[in-house]
């Protein structure tokens, strides 16, 4: 790779943000910007001296894109894009245009189209040389490949094929760049970048290091770099890898961080002297050179540091210091450990002051990027008499009132989420599309630091975590538990509950199928809510159970949202568990070949509220143990099976993680609590082996991120994540609580890493020793205590499960 690239100059002329750039030539430079202007820029061909050259007008909207392109004569055309709906083209060094583009209208797919990408014909096998292959990026978080052959159809438009949809991003495409003549690379919002072998549609490497959106990335093969740049207030610079060193889940950091002064890096390019040009949310376009000929001097850089250490990272907060306590950090001590990867931000304590510094690995040292401060002022909202930063209002229904969301910066965005969803009984399945709005109107999430993390604090990252549930019997604390994390004694329950929107729904399919409920049921079904008599509870429940074997199973899914609920009574519990009804609800979710995804979703929500709502009284009391719990214990085993096999693709949905790791987590509570009470193995024959199922289905899914590197983190739901981590740790405890021949600490210790190694070969299908199996647990849970992608509770809770293991 190239030198360290440092500050050669800065092009001051735009009004507003500079969202495009690109590179003419080595010593010309074009950019567009929402001022409604595009300008190119002359730099030296040494040195750092550089102008303006040419404001080109004629848009009536922001100026969002801008392309060049030199026809074989030599003329150089500058191509810009805009919110007017025009595309205009210039010369180069004309400010008005030659001629425009009309006939864009607003986008008439589901989801916006961020970036396109022409392909090279290598890149699929048997191409023609007349067709074009494109590479698009969308709003939907997938990467598509298309052939536009040059043949028209009957309709005489071209045709167009679709030739593979790539997934493996978590948020919006925002870019994509050529490194050869068979890869690319696509720039996310979900702070990652990935690179893809378009052949196969494999994903070959996966590169981290920003802290949010990546909005530009450009590439130089010939040089073998490329670069990045984003939300985090830098631009990042990469080196490509070798042909060996691509393959499935590995991951690569960053060379270089350039810091910027300003918030967001809309855009950057590489020259073809492979200087790097960004254009900011400041209205500047600046430029940096690996070349110390073309750097800038000492005193200029000098200068250019200076106000990077000026720039002031705003967060608000009506005290003006921000969410981070200057009394808490760390002092100027902390700048004399180096840090550990390539721009690390760590926040330090000078004075009175909260200073952002990143680490340079090229120069060594920690470089000042502004100061930490609150906006000045109060710009917090009031609701219900507390002061947050957002509060949203959010339409549900038409017609109906907003509804109002509260939201801290320093909120985990899903939490707030599905703390929204309770409290105004909306379905769960709004959960990502609540969550999404919250991060696309509130910006990347802040975190405050604790104590135990006061020498590197991260300001952009971090989160927390919901445990909804009733709380059962309390029985002593283990002498070997010593976490503060570990057991869990209360049960989740998944009740949230719009019936209005399911009404509408069943409404609607009532029409398509051959079997219609009549009105006396829809009836029922309006009149639930959870002030129900057991009598109106039972009687809705034998009408739904009569009505789901005449539908048909994709069409079931709001009863089973319905009976989910139900469960909390006694006597639809009863209904609903009777051999014939379990068994029809049983094949037509987990036990149905294809698995359908809305009905095992539900069905799964409804096992874990089956033991919040009857395994407390059950512990407590000394009747016969009831149905439910019975049948949900004894499908334990099967349920195991389910999840080794992979079929629920529980990595790409996670409603369904959070739905199955309540599961365990209740079933792990019930095997702990069921130690100190009156139930036996004769109750429950998978009693004594239900801490080894909920480790082994809990460990599972667990493993399935460190596979994926940094990235797999995101491919887990946080809630789903701590909650599987509580109910394995709860799982050990219960193992060993209350067993007689089980006592000293050495004596528990080999019998959770028995436990811990039977659960592992069961899972790999190996015959590990008990220290190999043990060193398998670790290295998961390791990644999930030390991930940086990992919110603070999920290390938090990792490392108590460590602790727990040791």
């Amino acid at each position: 790779m190239a030198g360290n690239y440092r500050f050669r100059c800065a092009l001051v002329g735009h009004k507003s943000d500079v969202r495009s750039v690109a590179c003419l030539s080595e010593q010309l430079i074009a950019s567009a910007s929402r001022d409604f202007t595009a300008r190119t820029w002359y730099l030296s061909r040494e040195g750092c001296d550089a102008h303006e050259s040419t404001v080109m007008h004629g848009h009536s909207n922001y100026v969002a894109a801008i392309a060049v392109f030199t026809t074989q004569d030599g003329v150089q055309w500058i191509f810009t894009g805009s919110h007017d709906k025009l595309i205009l083209a210039y010369v180069s060094g004309h400010s008005e245009p030659a001629y425009s583009l009309k006939g864009h209208e607003d986008t008439g797919h589901e989801a916006a189209v961020w970036c396109v990408l022409p392909l090279p014909k290598s890149c699929i096998p048997g191409t023609s040389d007349s067709d074009l292959l494109l590479a698009t990026g969308s709003a939907d978080r997938l990467l598509r490949i298309w052939r536009v052959q040059n043949v028209l159809d009957a309709t005489g438009q071209q045709i167009t094929t679709l030739l593979a949809t790539l997934h493996g991003h978590n948020d919006c495409i925002r870019g994509f760049a050529l490194i050869d003549d068979v890869r690319i690379l696509s720039a996310s919002n979900d702070a990652s970048i990935r690179a893809w072998h378009v052949p196969t549609g494999q994903c070959v490497g996966e590169f981290y290091g920003h802290t949010s959106y990546i909005y530009g990335i450009a590439s130089r093969i010939d040089l073998g770099i490329f670069v990045s740049s984003g939300e985090d207030r830098c631009v990042r610079v990469w080196s490509i890898p070798s042909t060996s060193e691509w393959g499935t889940g590995i991951q690569f950091s960053s060379k270089q961080s350039i810091p910027l002064p300003c918030q967001s890096a809309w855009c950057v390019a590489l020259t073809p002297a492979s200087d790097v040009v960004v254009g900011g949310s400041d209205s500047v376009v600046r430029v940096f050179s690996a070349d110390p000929s073309r750097q800038a001097p000492e005193d200029a850089i000098r200068t250019y540091e200076a106000e990077l250490a000026s720039s002031k990272i705003t967060v608000p907060d009506a005290a003006g210091t921000g969410d981070l306590d200057p009394n808490k950090l760390p002092g100027m001590e902390a700048l004399l450990q180096p840090g550990r990867r390539e721009g690390q931000v760590i926040v330090v304590r000078v004075s009175d002051r909260s200073v952002c510094y990143q680490w340079s690995g090229a120069e060594t040292r920690w470089v000042e990027i502004g100061d930490v401060v609150g906006t000045g002022q109060s710009k917090l909202s009031v609701y219900n008499g507390k002061e947050y930063d957002f509060v949203f209002s959010v339409d549900i229904v038409d017609g109906a009132a907003p509804l109002k969301l509260p939201y801290n910066r320093t909120d985990d965005p899903w939490v707030a989420a599905q703390r929204f969803i309770h409290q105004h009984d909306l379905p769960q399945d709004y959960l990502d599309t609540v969550a999404q709005f919250i991060i696309k109107n509130a910006g990347p999430k802040i975190s405050a630091p604790t104590s135990n993390d006061l020498a590197y604090v991260d300001p952009f990252t971090g989160a927390d975590r919901y445990v909804p549930g009733t709380t059962g019997p309390t029985p002593p604390s283990s002498a070997a538990s010593s976490d503060q994390h570990f057991p869990v004694n209360t049960f989740i329950s998944l009740k949230s509950l719009s019936l209005d929107p399911l009404i509408t729904k069943l409404k609607s399919f009532n029409q398509m199928v051959d079997n219609p409920i009549d009105e006396s049921t829809i009836a029922l079904i309006r009149a639930f809510n959870f002030d129900l008599s057991e009598d109106a509870a039972e009687e809705v429940t034998s009408a739904i159970l009569e009505a789901i074997p005449r539908w048909p199973v994709d069409k079931v899914f709001p009863f089973l949202d319905l009976l989910r609920c139900l469960v909390f009574y006694n006597k639809a519990s009863l209904i609903i568990f009777e051999e014939s009804h379990w068994d029809l609800l049983y094949n037509l979710s987990l036990g149905h070949a294809e698995l359908p995804q809305a009905n095992c979703l539900l069905v799964l929500r409804l096992l874990a509220n089956t033991l919040a709502a009857d395994a407390p009284n059950l512990l407590v009391s000394k009747s016969a143990p009831p149905k439910s719990v019975v049948t949900v214990i004894g499908s334990s085993q099967k349920l195991v099976q389910l999840v080794d096999s992979t079929k629920l693709e529980i990595r790409q949905r996670k409603q369904h993680q959070i739905a199955l790791a309540a599961l365990i987590h209740n079933l792990a509570v019930f095997s702990y609590l069921s130690t100190s009470s009156h139930l036996s193995n004769t109750d429950f024959p998978y009693l004594r082996v239900l801490p080894s199922l909920c480790v082994r289905m809990g460990f599972s899914l667990l493993s399935l991120a460190p596979t994926h590197g940094p990235g797999g983190v995101t491919q887990f739901h946080p809630d789903a994540i701590s909650t599987l981590i509580l109910g394995i740790g709860t799982a050990l405890i219960s193992a060993s609580h209350g067993d007689k021949n089980v006592q000293s600490e050495e004596m528990i210790k080999v019998h959770r890493i028995r436990l811990l190694a039977s659960a592992v070969s069961a899972n790999n299908g190996s015959t590990e020793d008990e220290l190999a199996a043990w060193e398998s647990v670790r290295r998961v849970i390791t990644y999930w205590s030390q991930s940086s992608a990992c919110s603070l509770k999920i290390k938090d809770v990792a490392s108590s499960l460590l602790r727990l293991m040791e």
